[in-house]
């Protein structure tokens, strides 16, 4: 897969106070870099969800397929601090890094950033119906 997993201004995402993650928690889209940074949890979707609230996670249902995204609190994403996100970069879920921002978020005081569409929702649907589609045939 084409990773573009960093941000093009950190400084102006910082700026934003976190719009996107007050919104709603980004998405891991790619379950192979999930499975890289989590080896030791479960492939399946039902072991999978008993594991994540310990680590602050879910399985969100985004249009009938279970991907791992931070849990969502009243506030936004659980790991939004008053200083920016509390995970290392390496740690961040993959539409967290891709999110690009721009600056009519900060002047209109809107969320106006953009996503590749390599990390959008959709491409992420099609990317964890396969993997738990091949995680139950390994069962």
């Amino acid at each position: 897969m084409n990773e573009r997993l960093t941000t093009s201004d950190p400084q102006l995402c910082r700026q934003c106070s976190g719009l996107c993650c007050q919104g709603h928690p980004g998405l891991w889209t790619d379950p192979e870099r999930f499975r890289r940074l989590f080896p030791a949890l479960p492939e399946t979707a039902a072991e999978l969800a008993l594991h994540l609230a310990s680590l602050q996670l879910v399985l969100r249902d985004v249009g009938d397929v279970l991907i791992p995204a931070p849990q969502n609190t009243a506030s936004g994403c659980i790991f939004l601090a008053s200083d920016g996100c509390s995970l290392p970069n390496e740690r961040r879920p993959d539409q967290c890094l891709a999110l690009a921002p721009q600056l009519d978020t900060l002047l209109e005081g809107e969320m106006r950033c953009t996503m590749p569409p390599e990390h959008g929702s959709n491409s992420a649907r099609q990317r964890w119906r396969a993997f738990w589609a091949g995680a139950e045939q390994t069962l």
